[in-house]
């Protein structure tokens, strides 16, 4: 059989109901008139379909909207948990500790590519509302500011847990060369 004989029996890769007019110029496989009309010299369906597509990178406004959706969803979730140990001795200020490591952890999964600066500020700002949150939701709900000095604590516990979350899980910096 001649090489324009094979080429008339074959079926296009893509639609084997069709025939072949040719052969696509990037990957050799035998194409139908349609695919030849539609890419030309690009190729056809199953090699253009098969190329590296461009992935653009997410804009700054993109990354502080996931930062802070990823925050506010830890919060949410911590506020409730760190409800059941408002006026507690030690969990009460642990639970808020935790809750700041969480959302400082959230945002900073969530939004890679962020400067550090404005997640941790993203994540401070879910932590002391989560803290405030959970003395709310406990039954009969609490005082968000009174008495001082039994309020402040966990407010400070939660953004301690941010801070402990850069200083313990946050990316390391390169050291200089010659130190």
């Amino acid at each position: 059989m001649t090489a324009a004989g094979a080429l008339a029996a074959a079926r296009c890769a893509v639609h084997p109901s069709r025939r072949a007019l040719d052969e696509c110029p990037v990957c050799a496989r035998p194409r139908c008139g349609a695919d030849a009309a539609a890419y030309a010299g690009r190729g056809c369906p199953a090699c253009v379909s098969t190329e590296a597509t461009v992935v653009v990178p997410a804009g700054r406004a993109e990354l502080h909207a996931r930062a802070g959706l990823a925050a506010l969803a830890m919060a949410f979730a911590g506020a409730w948990v760190a409800a059941q140990y408002v006026d507690t001795r030690w969990f009460g200020i642990v639970a808020p500790a935790l809750i700041g490591l969480g959302c400082a952890w959230a945002a900073s999964a969530a939004a890679s590519g962020l400067p550090r600066r404005p997640m941790l500020g993203i994540a401070a700002a879910a932590a002391l509302l989560a803290t405030g949150l959970s003395d709310r939701l406990v039954p009969g709900g609490q005082n968000l500011f009174l008495p001082p000095g039994h309020r402040l604590p966990p407010y400070v516990a939660a953004l301690v847990g941010v801070v402990a979350w850069r200083l313990l899980f946050g990316p390391v910096r390169p050291r200089a060369p010659g130190r």
